[in-house]
């Protein structure tokens, strides 16, 4: 299974595309794909839905857990029910965190920023490739302050991203 959220968010089983599903089934993909591999609580992902949850957040886990049932549902149809599974304390998408743009992203211009000095060469392809997986804002329509939180850290990376590309080329001249 392979997620995007480089612009709408998007999921593939095997290049088949899967249907998003509402705004909060998609904020619901969006936290455990950008954490995968990893539990994530309930707790946490109904506060990175709905925010702070003042008192009681019970009716909430319920309704949390009403959203989580389509995707599942969606998924062993497709042949990967394995792939969102529950765990005691919440969720976790047992995908590898390379196959999630926004992850493949973000570690792109790690490497980047350390062959920066050594191969220009190598840092400028790398880059290229990393904005190259952009189709437009990302999470794009995904509500939650999580999604918020996540929408403006990317936009930062891809600014940085797009500096360091300007130097490099700046260089070359």
């Amino acid at each position: 299974m392979e997620v995007s959220l480089l612009g709408p968010v998007r999921a593939w089983d095997r290049g088949c595309p899967l249907f998003p599903g509402t705004p909060v089934q998609q904020a619901l993909l969006t936290m455990l794909a950008l954490r995968a591999g990893m539990e994530v609580s309930v707790v946490e992902l109904v506060e990175g839905i709905v925010g702070p949850v003042a008192g009681e957040a019970g009716p909430l886990e319920e309704e949390l857990h009403v959203h989580v049932a389509p995707v599942q549902r969606l998924l062993r149809r497709t042949g990967d029910g394995g792939a969102l599974q529950s765990t005691s304390g919440g969720y976790r998408l047992g995908i590898d965190p390379g196959l999630v743009d926004a992850i493949a992203f973000e570690h792109s211009i790690g490497d980047a920023r350390v062959l920066m000095g050594i191969d220009p060469d190598a840092a400028e392809s790398l880059l290229d490739g990393a904005l190259g997986r952009w189709r437009g804002a990302p999470l794009q329509g995904v509500p939650g302050p999580f999604a918020e939180w996540e929408r403006t850290r990317l936009w930062d990376l891809h600014d940085e991203a797009s500096v360091m590309l300007r130097r490099l080329r700046m260089l070359r001249r």
